[in-house]
């Protein structure tokens, strides 16, 4: 785990059920920097795969919620606590693939977008391409974290994981 991250609690889970989207994951986290509280929302899909998404709690019932910038320069704080939160759903099924969008400001174009290429170089970082496939589609600002061993015994899963994100 992360050191430079916020504690994080898991809320609950919710079924979905729906196009292969299983559940929803919901955990949250405070800024001891701002104060503010965060959710994380972690997509269980088809395939083992995990989209993970999070925004401003202050912001939950807007459209844009994922958009919104909060302006309280932390984002290293607050993406190094969903990386911890990925790590943790991988220790505990280590057939678990990952994926996330950086969703585009106001104004901004879908293609590489600036949290796009923030979190794209954070994970980077973080997830061996020993155990995980990285796999980017910049025009979109969409990237895949995608098991390796899971790869081996399925050579089509790019393709099954790239419906839900491509």
């Amino acid at each position: 785990m992360l050191a430079d991250a916020y504690p994080y609690r898991y809320i609950m889970d919710e079924a979905v059920g729906k196009d292969g989207h299983l559940r929803n994951s919901l955990y949250k986290f405070r800024s001891s920097k701002s104060r503010l509280w965060y959710i994380v929302l972690v997509e269980h899909y088809s395939y083992d795969v995990y989209a993970v998404k999070f925004y401003l709690k202050a912001n939950r019932n807007s459209k844009d919620r994922y958009r919104l910038m909060t302006n309280t320069f932390e984002p290293r704080r607050i993406i190094n606590t969903c990386i911890n939160i990925m790590l943790a759903i991988y220790a505990g099924n280590p057939k678990a693939s990952f994926g996330f969008v950086g969703a585009n400001g106001f104004g901004e174009s879908e293609a590489e977008t600036k949290r796009y290429r923030v979190y794209s170089t954070m994970v980077a970082t973080y997830f061996s391409d020993q155990v995980f496939l990285h796999k980017e589609n910049k025009k979109k600002s969409a990237y895949l974290l995608i098991n390796r061993q899971m790869l081996e015994q399925d050579p089509t899963l790019t393709d099954k994981i790239e419906q839900y994100f491509g």
